[in-house]
């Protein structure tokens, strides 16, 4: 799986945890058509699932989902040895229903139960996603995905959110009010920062003026200056 598919992955499945307490190992309730789907791309479901939702599973299967898939398919043979190593969950129907009826009534209009369902059938998808903190799973191109959460959902996640804490709908504009306040305040107080002027060059590092010739030699037609010294010198004569 590509690291940014497993980053948005995670970040669902902590929505899911934080908001509706789902917990590992997770339940995936599977239909006949998701199985057989799978099958025929030769995807490990077992891998694919713990891969997708970051973490051990616990895949459930029904006994009228059983039934569905041991009706004539062409991976029906690949299909039963593969749920075989699912658990089953038990449904009421004593006479076997359609797989994906079955399902509805398990999964009722509240998921109770936490159960991440993979399913192909749009319809059931569909009436899925009415239902607050139901993770849906299906294969696309070969691959096991998540879908995104409905928007439906995610307010209906940041009440019950608000709720767990005790928070008022008031207390909440208020609360949100206030930290909107402390960020713009925090952005006011940040100090400026600094333009760095242009420096001149370093008095250290800069290479001294060589003297004019004319200052250790003297020019030509001047005179060498009497002094104390030479006057002395020219003062006293040689002894004979």
């Amino acid at each position: 799986m590509r690291v940014k598919r497993a980053k948005v992955y995670r970040k669902l499945m902590q929505f899911y945890q934080q908001t509706f307490e789902f917990r590992e190992p997770y339940q995936i309730l599977v239909s006949p058509d998701f199985i057989l789907e799978a099958v025929s791309k030769n995807i490990d479901l077992s891998k694919a699932l713990e891969e997708v939702v970051g973490g051990k599973v616990r895949v459930l299967i029904t006994y009228c989902s059983i039934c569905d898939i041991r009706k004539d398919s062409p991976q029906r043979e690949k299909a039963i040895a593969t749920s075989k190593g699912f658990e089953k969950r038990r449904c009421p129907h004593k006479t076997p229903i359609k797989g994906i009826d079955c399902m509805k009534e398990i999964m009722g209009d509240s998921n109770k139960h936490n159960y991440c369902v993979a399913v192909q059938d749009q319809e059931m998808r569909s009436k899925l996603r009415q239902i607050k903190g139901v993770p849906i799973l299906h294969v696309s191109h070969s691959v096991v995905v998540l879908e995104p959460i409905p928007r439906h959902v995610r307010d209906a996640g940041k009440d019950r959110l608000g709720d767990k804490a005790g928070l008022t709908e008031l207390e909440r504009k208020m609360l949100k009010t206030v930290k909107e306040e402390a960020r713009q305040a925090r952005g006011s107080l940040r100090p400026k920062r600094k333009i760095k002027k242009a420096k001149g060059p370093n008095p250290l590092a800069v290479k001294k003026a060589k003297n004019a010739k004319s200052s250790s030699k003297s020019a030509p037609g001047t005179k060498r200056p009497r002094t104390e010294a030479n006057a002395n010198t020219k003062s006293k004569k040689p002894k004979k």
